[in-house]
């Protein structure tokens, strides 16, 4: 019997095996060839709103409201008088302190008018202009507190909703009614840091909200705070908002969209990235004779991640070829030809076409 050695049986197993392999049809996939391309970059946020000037108006001392001149929701210009506590009291005391001060300086300008008289000392004249001084700056401290009592606008805006009526006693300090200005609106965001880099006063913010889903309001960017906020590590940014007719409202939630600027990157096709845990690979396409390739493993870094597209930061190189349909069918040791690519074809088209082999292109 013929016997053989164990080293020439693996030898004729390996020939085997070989032959075999390289007898397969080679592999058919859809390959993408790696563009860079322009990035217009938008950043979405949920945002509130403010009115540029809102003031809670309070009083300044306590009394009763004696007037109210305004109605709710009417349109106010600044210094208007809006308010009018009491002030009998006050203008009573007025009164007597105008009598002691135009008295005072009677006496003061009797006794300068006799100086140099025995009775009459310079201590006399100046202990009389001191009473007058006195007295007069009393006086003005009683109208500074009747000033108190009246409330003005401190700017054009538009009054709220008040539950003060007249008569009624309020406390120094407690509300009265709100103004808002909201012909420009603040409109403040919490922005994730990643995107410090490229906030710059000025950007564009386009504003929409359920309210007016058909109206579109825009603005910019006013102030980047210096700041993280110590809650949220985010950063503070301020937009200033048109609003001309006044539709959005002090404390309205809307939906900020932020135009950053436009950055060139290079992407390939979501199908094309083969994930395995933490890590992100691709399947880089090297020619190894006329129409045939060889897919070699490579890990990449990603960036932005969108619907169809993904970035890649690190990894690959502008006109690279990749394989973007069929990655769970090759391995480095397959022979690859190139069914399309993609770059050229809409997905339809891709799985209209029929298996046929195409040289790569330029």
């Amino acid at each position: 019997m013929l016997k053989f050695k164990p080293l020439f049986i693996v030898y004729i197993w390996s020939l085997f095996f070989v032959t075999t392999a390289f007898a397969r049809p080679p592999i058919e996939v859809i390959a993408y060839q790696v563009e860079l391309v322009v990035l217009p970059q938008k950043l979405s946020i949920l945002g509130h709103l403010q009115a540029e000037k809102s003031v809670s108006l309070v009083a300044s001392a306590t009394d009763r409201v004696q007037k109210l001149h305004y109605t709710d929701g009417q349109k106010v210009s600044k210094n208007q008088l809006l308010v009018e506590l009491n002030i009998k009291e006050e203008l009573a005391s007025l009164e007597e302190i105008k009598a002691t001060v135009a008295d005072a300086k009677k006496q003061y300008l009797r006794v300068k008018n006799i100086t140099g008289r025995a009775a009459v000392t310079e201590a006399l004249i100046d202990e009389k202009y001191h009473v007058w001084q006195t007295s007069l700056a009393k006086q003005k401290m009683i109208e500074a507190q009747i000033e108190d009592r009246k409330i003005l606008a401190p700017f054009d805006g538009v009054i709220g909703l008040s539950s003060i009526s007249e008569g009624a006693l309020v406390q120094s300090g407690s509300h009265i009614v709100s103004i808002d200005n909201n012909q420009l609106m603040k409109l403040d965001l919490l922005i994730p840091p990643a995107y410090l880099k490229h906030l710059t006063a000025g950007l564009k913010v386009a504003v929409q909200t359920e309210a007016y889903p058909n109206e579109a309001f825009g603005g910019v960017v006013s102030a980047i705070s210096p700041q993280l906020d110590s809650a949220t590590r985010m950063v503070q940014v301020r937009a200033l908002i048109d609003n001309p007719d006044s539709l959005l409202k002090t404390n309205m939630f809307v939906h900020a969209d932020i135009n950053l600027p436009e950055r060139l990157i290079l992407r390939v096709p979501n199908n094309a990235i083969l994930r395995l845990g933490d890590h992100q690979y691709i399947y880089l396409l090297e020619e190894k004779a006329e129409g045939r390739y060889q897919a070699n493993k490579v890990e990449i870094k990603t960036g932005v991640i969108g619907p169809a597209y993904t970035e890649v930061i690190q990894g690959v190189n502008k006109d690279d070829l990749v394989v973007s349909q069929g990655i769970m069918r090759v391995n480095s040791q397959s022979t690859i030809t190139i069914k399309a690519l993609q770059n050229n074809a809409s997905q339809e088209q891709l799985l209209k076409l029929r298996v046929k082999p195409v040289s790569r292109e330029p």
